[in-house]
């Protein structure tokens, strides 16, 4: 029989195991529910954010056009089969502000944009930008044939060692230079006017770039280095603006050529911006 002592030393022993236990399994319950916010916080405090682990399934192709395409139907703007397209370019190294803002700005403008990676190995899309968020491409710039599929303007973020992964790309400089000689858009921002435009013949009659790198493009120009912070040469179908502060505003005038004033106009007051500081090249 058991005693009465003994009941009370089980009873003592369970109320000592009892709470730590449930405790202990609250834990691992929390911990499954919000692991991955707790992957995103350790990344980010690691200073290497990563998109295609903390926001998708890794591996998850497509991060950017999965991203954009779902957003798209929620919004009153939406690519259709007369929208115009765009590319732009992304590689190892390339710049994250630029390369976000040209790509969501493009889109609420209603233009169909594709994101490209340029270099490295074909099977894998992702790009490390460079400050160490990881960039998902919907597509290999290898793989892509521009005669097969026309872009009314393709776009060239800035960012190192990004433009100059680009600027050795011969596939991404023929592309460039043949649009120049049919007269085809094509723009660059902060390093990659002076990094890929400058030293292939591409840039126009006036440009700007990174304000550090002013000289590296002032002898291919008359008049040197513009200081404006968009500048626009309508007359060689070239855009050209200096850096990650001026993004928003380059990719509104992408949307003013591509699309019209009108919706440049709207897509700016969406963003909060004014459109000014630009210089329009006769």
């Amino acid at each position: 029989t058991i005693t009465a002592t003994t009941r009370e030393k089980a009873m003592a022993i369970r109320a000592w195991w009892l709470p730590p236990f449930l405790l202990a399994c609250l834990g691992v319950l929390v911990l499954h529910i919000f692991a991955p916010g707790r992957a995103f916080l350790n990344r980010r405090l690691g200073s290497s954010l990563r998109f295609r682990s903390a926001v998708c399934p890794p591996r998850l192709p497509g991060l950017s056009s999965l991203t954009s395409k779902r957003t798209r139907g929620l919004t009153s703007v939406q690519a259709t089969a007369d929208s115009k397209k765009v590319m732009v370019f992304i590689a190892d190294g390339s710049e994250e502000i630029e390369t976000s803002g040209i790509y969501d700005t493009l889109i609420r403008g209603g233009v169909d944009v594709t994101l490209a990676k340029v270099g490295g190995d074909k099977a894998d899309l992702i790009c490390k930008m460079s400050r160490g968020m990881n960039f998902v491409a919907e597509q290999h710039f290898e793989d892509l044939s521009p005669a097969n599929q026309k872009f009314d303007m393709i776009v060239l973020p800035g960012g190192l060692p990004g433009a100059q992964a680009f600027s050795e790309s011969q596939k991404l400089v023929s592309e460039l230079q043949q649009r120049k000689k049919a007269g085809e858009w094509y723009a660059a921002i902060c390093a990659s006017p002076a990094v890929v435009f400058a030293p292939n013949g591409l840039l126009p009659g006036k440009a700007t770039c990174f304000p550090a790198l002013h000289g590296k493009i002032s002898s291919h120009l008359s008049d040197g280095a513009s200081t404006s912070r968009v500048v626009v040469d309508p007359a060689n179908k070239v855009v050209t603006s200096q850096g990650p502060g001026t993004t928003l505003e380059f990719a509104v005038e992408l949307v003013s050529i591509l699309v019209g004033e009108d919706k440049a106009d709207e897509v700016a007051k969406g963003l909060l911006i004014e459109r000014m500081g630009r210089s329009m090249s006769s």
